[in-house]
């Protein structure tokens, strides 16, 4: 489905409302039309390209949710930030920055980006920089590099038209994600919080319900509140000696009943940075593979 924002601005609804393996999309209507991310609706970004153009597809970061049609636009080119291009050029650099390559895991991650989601390097024709004022025909656009969840994640403001677009910064009831390599807590904190003082009208996420009105200041302190949430529950868990792999089995990011290669990845993903953290403060310890809470 589409949905008008602005006179120049449209929401391509994803499939699955917008749920995994899928994401909204924005087309803006000016500069020979440009579309944000590729994980939509295909037959929806198709009729648009034909009935109004496509000039130029901008990714907000490199995961694969947003570039799963990407390969069906070989001479539309990409437009993305200095800090996340690299993993839309080259496999192995994505491999590397979702912590895989040279593990038990890439093997399962090559399969993926070579059938589910088709994989293919695009050189990165336009780097767009923090704050710069992008001109799209007669719209106004401000790329904002929000770190945290990917190094250069970009959010895109429409100032004239109010209109903010915080792509995975999406304020869903499972959280955040900070799993990347150099993803982190404490940034996606930051990001998040300067995202909900931009004081946006109209508020438009990657996933899920896709439009948020009005302040988000609540909506983001809700959304961050599991990062504790999780790490409260690994503290408790860890009130006895745990390996890694106990860890992951606990599924304390996913919940029970969601096995499978792809669910083992994303819980450890996640929680390493908090046994990271933890063991930073000395919190947890580390003694023969296994990480255990330092009692009080």
């Amino acid at each position: 489905m589409i949905r008008r924002l602005a006179d120049r601005i449209l929401l391509i609804e994803g499939e699955k409302e917008g749920r995994y393996p899928h994401s909204h999309s924005l087309y803006i209507r000016d500069g020979g039309g440009i579309l944000v991310d590729c994980g939509s609706d295909i037959g929806q970004i198709l009729r648009l390209k034909e009935e109004e153009g496509l000039a130029a597809i901008l990714m907000t970061h490199y995961h694969e949710d947003h570039f799963l049609f990407l390969s069906r636009f070989p001479d539309v080119e990409v437009w993305a930030s200095e800090g996340d291009a690299p993993a839309l050029e080259s496999l192995d650099i994505l491999l590397d920055w979702y912590g895989v390559a040279g593990t038990d895991k890439e093997p399962f991650f090559r399969d993926l980006f070579a059938g589910k989601f088709p994989y293919r390097p695009r050189t990165v024709a336009r780097r767009l920089a923090d704050r710069e004022r992008v001109r799209i025909g007669k719209t106004e656009a401000v790329p904002i590099v929000a770190p945290g969840h990917t190094p250069g994640h970009l959010c895109l403001y429409f100032p004239s038209e109010g209109i903010l677009f915080l792509a995975d910064y999406d304020l869903t009831a499972f959280g955040p994600w900070y799993g990347d390599k150099p993803g982190g807590i404490e940034e996606f904190r930051r990001s998040a919080k300067m995202l909900a003082e931009i004081g946006a009208s109209v508020n438009v996420v990657s996933h899920e319900a896709p439009v948020h009105e009005g302040s988000i200041a609540a909506k983001v302190e809700a959304y961050l509140s599991v990062i504790d949430r999780r790490e409260e529950s690994l503290r408790e868990f860890l009130r006895r000696p745990r390996t890694g792999k106990e860890i992951v089995e606990r599924r304390i990011v996913y919940g029970e009943g969601r096995p499978g290669a792809w669910f083992d990845y994303g819980e450890w993903a996640l929680m390493e940075k908090h046994l990271e953290r933890m063991v930073a403060r000395g919190e947890v310890v580390v003694e023969n593979d296994r990480y255990a809470l330092i009692s009080p």
